[in-house]
């Protein structure tokens, strides 16, 4: 593959045919069947119970999991503008068509990730209200996050366009946000958030009048939920990694 000249000359050791489209699919696909399986099952098990209802929590779960489907089919919709593949090997049409769906799909992760995060804290704030003031905090920041978002992103993102066009075209106009600044503080107070929820069970299993070794097991299970804390910091290093590297700015500056 040749480079389309968009976006400069090829770097030195830069193969343009590779690409990471493959990777990318089998972890889109992998996660959304994990994620539609852990729902199914849920409103399966309500099913067979006579002691359970459907209430507002299984709906929200229904509505989070059609906007996981959302930010799903932006990556797949992405796959055809080239992302994945070096930036040399995209025209200025593909990559505008990437910065809007980037920008799409920014909107809609904020939304399903607000949605979770009340889920948990509801859930929790019911088998636990003496823990009411540590388990309603996430709840407040997931809306203050979500809330925030869209204000930080329309005030200063003006015009919208400018997302992309600042890369494309040399004589756009306007102002932008600090991408990596943005995503890695609000990065940040997400992953302070599933700490906070993954402990509050902790401290009211330990005082059950239940044989240590069971509250331990009990303790031990729950902490498994730390995989994903795990992960989210994984990814956010990752992220900070990736927009501060020298080589990467100059490529977006070019």
């Amino acid at each position: 593959m040749k480079a389309t000249g968009d976006f400069g000359p090829t770097p030195s050791g830069i193969d343009l045919a590779e690409n990471q489209q493959a990777r990318m699919l089998g972890a889109v696909i992998t996660l959304m069947i994990i994620g539609t399986l852990a729902v199914v099952l849920r409103v399966y098990t309500r099913s067979k119970s006579s002691q359970t209802k459907f209430g507002l929590d299984d709906f929200l779960r229904l509505v989070a999991l059609c906007f996981a489907y959302g930010t799903a089919a932006c990556v797949i919709i992405s796959l055809k503008y080239k992302n994945g593949w070096h930036q040399n090997a995209l025209t200025d049409s593909e990559f505008i068509a990437l910065g809007k769906l980037l920008l799409t799909h920014v909107f809609i992760y904020s939304a399903t990730t607000t949605l979770n995060e009340m889920l948990h804290s509801d859930v929790l704030s019911t088998h636990f209200e003496h823990s009411l003031v540590v388990v309603r905090f996430p709840v407040y920041h997931s809306r203050v996050f979500y809330y925030s978002h869209y204000h930080y992103v329309c005030r200063l993102l003006a015009p919208l366009s400018h997302f992309w066009e600042q890369y494309t075209n040399s004589e756009a106009e306007g102002t932008c946000i600090d991408v990596s600044q943005f995503f890695l503080v609000n990065g940040i107070a997400a992953v302070l958030v599933d700490v906070m929820i993954l402990c509050v069970p902790a401290p009211i299993i330990w005082r059950l009048q239940m044989p240590k070794t069971q509250r331990l097991a009990v303790i031990s299970i729950l902490l498994l939920g730390g995989f994903v804390c795990i992960a989210g910091i994984t990814v956010y290093i990752i992220i900070y990694v990736v927009m501060y590297d020298s080589i990467f700015i100059r490529t977006l500056d070019f």
